[in-house]
């Protein structure tokens, strides 16, 4: 279903990390099928940083937000998610949201931040016929099938040509006030799909149809050799290759279709067992020995907007297939010795069965940690409930007045994740209203203060997290390596400012924490529910659970 309408829009973020950092701006913008601005549609966030968050250098200095300015004008990342999903879920028309490199970046960090949140972290990219797209992925369409589209910037220090979206703007007229700016970015992004649209509006309207996944499917499914734009394929190439899709990646999952990059001579890869293709596909090159590492396997992810065409989009356009160095009778040779070896499909699929460690981190766990049942994401919503909260006016979410504890027993699938989501929920967004209330028990506040020791000061942090050390350490090089802006240099010193600010604040909940243990013991209400909670964390730290249900915490 073509879309009615396009929701652009941008985020800047604290850092890299999906699930350990947080946006801070998010810009949106609505336009219709024709591009044109919807009035009223635009929607500016401030989203004030969270004490569990270590911020990152690198992306202060290249962003220059002022942490002071969202501290006093900002809104909690609570508030601010469930407005983000009001603007997504607005429409009763077929939307789809995009952003540039949106796919890679900006749709984890939403999904992650409604995953914390209580928010369904799907239901906005599907419900009332809501798709996704990206530009950037548009933007190699282009590049790679039809360059006329475009003028491509080459950067002077590589000589390559870059795909990056200031590069781009300046390469083609297009005026980009402040890069890394949320709302500059989405007008910019706009601007490259009103100029692609216009110079080649055929492109445009297959990229369109690629977001349903039926369309990508139908072509995947056949299992003939297919042109497949991706980005770890060379940019000298165009990122443009020719694959023949084999096997689904096991019978449970269904997006992901193991295909053959068709520029390599299988036969050493026909010759390999299932184990052998595991071994030198799931081994670091660094422990391979020279020419054991496999680049032909690739995967083609049918729920992500794969860019993938048949074979007659070359017709006529030998300058596509020269630049990307493809001979196709070549390929289809190489597609021929594979299809003549019956038992290559079943020995790939179960060469490339993984197991991978458990999440270290409950924010870790919005894939591995299972999708949430209807029950579970019922309880989870019910928490944003507005209710009447004694000693606050109006009505307030029903998380500021729950008790984490009592809430895990109701989940019967995954106690420990409830309580671990609820908990950092709860403090993160509403610690000065829980505290003022005293709607927090001795526990949940002791949990909560090992949370932030842990989120700062933990030796060996969860992969992509960043602790204090690693803050101090990324700070030293930025001052060391760049040259800053007056108003980078500001961004960076009101980091430092809120970085110590938080530190301080850490140590009182410590202090405070410390004396509440100290008096006299805890009720015995609740502490059936507190031993549970404990079982299962023990439980979960002496095994590992193959079906990625489990975390370390």
């Amino acid at each position: 279903m073509k879309p009615i309408e396009f929701a652009l829009y941008d985020v800047e973020a604290t850092g890299l990390s999906h699930h350990h950092d947080q946006i801070l701006q998010f810009a949106g913008l609505k336009v219709d099928q024709d591009l044109n601005i919807i009035p009223g549609s635009e929607l500016v966030i401030d989203v004030k940083p969270r004490a569990d968050v270590v911020p990152g250098p690198k992306a202060f200095a290249i962003h220059g937000i002022s942490i002071e300015s969202l501290l006093k004008n900002g809104v909690t990342e609570w508030e601010a998610a469930g407005r983000i999903r009001e603007w997504f879920m607005g429409s009763s028309v077929p939307s789809m949201m995009m952003g540039f490199n949106s796919q890679g970046y900006d749709d984890e960090m939403v999904r992650n931040a409604f995953y914390r949140t209580m928010i369904d972290p799907y239901e906005h990219e599907w419900r009332n016929g809501n798709t996704r797209g990206d530009a950037m992925r548009l933007i190699m369409l282009a590049f790679a099938l039809r360059p006329e589209t475009l003028r491509w910037p080459i950067n002077p220090a590589t000589g390559r040509y870059t795909l990056k979206l200031g590069d781009l703007c300046a390469e083609n007229g297009i005026k980009l006030e402040y890069a890394h700016d949320a709302r500059f970015d989405v007008m910019a992004t706009l601007d490259l799909l009103r100029l692609v649209k216009k110079n080649s509006p055929k492109l445009f309207d297959y990229f369109l149809s690629l977001s349903d996944k039926t369309v990508a499917s139908d072509l995947v499914l056949q299992r003939k050799p297919l042109a497949v734009i991706n980005s770890f394929f060379p940019r000298e190439q165009g990122h443009l290759s020719i694959m023949l899709p084999v096997i689904m990646d096991s019978v449970q999952n269904k997006t992901k279709m193991w295909s053959i990059d068709l520029r390599e001579d299988p036969t050493e890869l026909l010759s390999l067992s299932p184990s052998e293709i595991n071994r030198r596909m799931f081994t670091s090159i660094n422990d391979l020995g020279d020419g054991e590492g496999i680049t032909s396997i690739r995967a083609i992810a049918l729920n992500k907007q794969p860019l993938v065409c048949a074979l007659n989009i070359f017709n006529q356009r030998q300058d596509v297939l020269q630049r990307a160095g493809l001979d196709i009778e070549r390929c289809l040779k190489h597609a021929a010795m594979i299809e003549a070896d019956p038992g290559f499909r079943e020995r790939l699929q179960e060469g490339m069965k993984s197991v991978f460690p458990p999440c270290e981190d409950v924010y870790e766990g919005i894939y591995s940690l299972g999708m949430f049942g209807r029950d579970e994401q019922n309880l989870r919503s019910s928490l944003r409930r507005p209710v009447q909260t004694e000693g606050l006016d109006g009505l307030q979410p029903k998380i500021i007045s729950t008790d984490p504890h009592q809430l895990a027993t109701l989940n019967a699938r995954d106690r420990l994740r409830a309580f671990d989501l609820s908990l950092r929920a709860k403090w993160a967004n509403h610690a000065e209203q829980v505290i003022a209330l005293d709607k927090y028990t001795p526990e949940e506040l002791s949990e909560w203060v090992k949370h932030l020791e842990n989120a700062w000061f933990k030796e060996n942090p969860p992969k992509n997290a960043r602790n204090y050390a690693m803050y101090q350490a990324e700070l030293l090089e930025v001052r060391a390596s760049t040259a800053l802006t007056p108003d980078q240099e500001r961004a960076v010193k009101e980091m430092e400012a809120f970085v110590e600010q938080n530190l301080a604040m850490i140590e009182s909940l410590k202090e405070l924490s410390a004396e509440l243990q100290n008096k006299a013991a805890s009720p015995e209400a609740g502490r059936t529910e507190i031993g549970m909670i404990e079982s299962d964390r023990k439980n979960r730290e002496s095994r590992h659970n193959v079906t990625g249900l489990d975390y370390q915490p």
